[in-house]
């Protein structure tokens, strides 16, 4: 079995990463799948770029391999080693150098990091059901939401709450992909956050259980201008799409937002059906190279809903792979304008082959362009418009239910209304 993702923050949709990701309930795949957080495979930060040296040829290295296998299970000190911890090895290493530049997008994924990723290619992580944005410095996380019937709604977690560790740990200088590895886990086990609420510390511990989540939000917003959020691309985000443009154009709206701020990918095949709600007939959704040398160009049958109304998508440097280029065909081939801040520069295809032990390899199989010939590996698309927000003013607008409070809380948000306005 083969899957095509852009496991970015495998984020995959609740919890929130330096944007926002679901803790047990979420984004990614992303990212986010082989990383520390078995849903997410988007790092926070780019992935280290693995060294290779070239400057030598590596002749017989079948007989090489053979030979450094049997040295260290014969003469290896202070560590027990099998031949099948060594094969392991050199399939992660194979993996990860065998491109310097893609490397750390390529994994070895056991049994449970498979699981978990398929799980949220479907729409469904297995933790508490909360939704967080995580601060670095502090190491806290911002619970940003709740789901209704949620383990973590059950423990009265609420909006607001600032997760200061997890299970006893703390995450200073960690990253969004270790607070949810150690917030999601199996079924049934327990996982224990203490939060601090106003000026009370409160222990909770929560029940993890298989929570689904929704990755699409719609509302309208002042001037009639219509407002879609789409956190990440999988099984279930282009229902949500039809369904919000639908209910945007029963509220008339003459104008149309599409937040992809914090969106890591996802599934491939998601991100190409998503675009093909906004795009006209026969536009370039994205070009695949692959090592056919024929380019694989992937075209929208055209949208029926608000297919013509003016549009601005929001951006930022959590933006990555199928947001990338979803964002580019957006620019491109609808005109729409890009408010924000650089995205993050993963424009590369992963797939996932199953391997006879249970355990699957996720590796590099394409270079994406966008339609135009355009690519941003590396460097990240630039928005039409700049503006610098801070992520926790915009946390915290996210969670205004009025539309005129969170546009004045949202400088990016209030940019966009206002190019709209034209």
């Amino acid at each position: 079995m083969t899957l095509r993702t852009f496991l970015v923050l495998a984020f995959l949709p609740v919890a929130c990463g330096s944007g926002s990701l679901p803790a047990g309930g979420s984004s990614a795949p992303r990212e986010s799948p082989g990383t520390a957080s078995p849903s997410a495979d988007r790092p926070a930060n780019p992935p280290d770029r693995v060294a290779t040296t070239a400057s030598a040829p590596f002749d017989g290295g079948e007989a090489a391999f053979r030979t450094v296998k049997e040295t260290l299970l014969k003469k290896y000190a202070g560590a027990s080693v099998s031949e099948d911890a060594l094969y392991r090895a050199a399939i992660q290493g194979m993996l990860e150098h065998v491109d310097a530049q893609r490397g750390g997008w390529n994994k070895l994924l056991s049994p449970y990091d498979l699981d978990a990723i398929r799980s949220d290619l479907q729409g469904e992580v297995v933790g508490v059901g909360a939704e967080i944005h995580f601060d670095p410095v502090s190491g806290y996380s911002d619970v940003v939401g709740v789901l209704p019937g949620s383990p973590a709604e059950k423990a009265k977690v609420a909006p607001g709450d600032k997760i200061v560790d997890v299970n006893g740990r703390l995450f200073v200088g960690k990253t969004v992909r270790d607070v949810l590895a150690e917030i999601r886990g199996k079924a049934g086990e327990t996982v224990t956050l203490t939060v601090l609420r106003a000026d009370k510390l409160l222990v909770l511990p929560i029940v993890r259980e298989r929570v689904a989540y929704d990755v699409t939000r719609d509302l309208m917003l002042p001037d009639s201008v219509g407002y879609l959020q789409i956190k990440s691309f999988n099984a279930k985000t282009r229902a949500g799409i039809d369904r919000g443009l639908a209910e945007l154009a029963d509220h008339h709206a003459r104008a149309l937002v599409v937040d992809l701020r914090g969106n890591p990918g996802g599934s491939f095949d998601d991100a190409i059906s998503s675009a093909e709600a906004f795009l006209p007939a026969g536009a370039t959704i994205v070009r695949v190279e692959k090592r056919d040398p024929k380019d694989q160009a992937h075209l929208a049958k055209g949208a029926t809903t608000l297919a013509d109304v003016p549009m601005a998508v929001l951006v930022d440097g959590d933006t990555s792979s199928g947001g990338e280029f979803v964002t580019a065909a957006l620019q491109e081939a609808r005109h729409a304008t890009v408010v924000g801040r650089r995205t993050f520069g993963k424009w590369s295809l992963q797939t996932i082959d199953d391997l006879p032990n249970g355990y699957a390899v996720k590796y590099t199989v394409g270079v994406l362009r966008s339609g135009s010939g355009k690519t941003y590996e590396g460097v990240g698309l630039e928005p039409d418009v700049e503006v610098d927000a801070d992520k926790n003013g915009v946390v915290a607008a996210a969670r205004e239910a009025d539309p005129a409070k969170r546009v004045a809380m949202d400088p990016a948000l209030r940019t966009a209304i206002a190019l709209l306005r034209r």
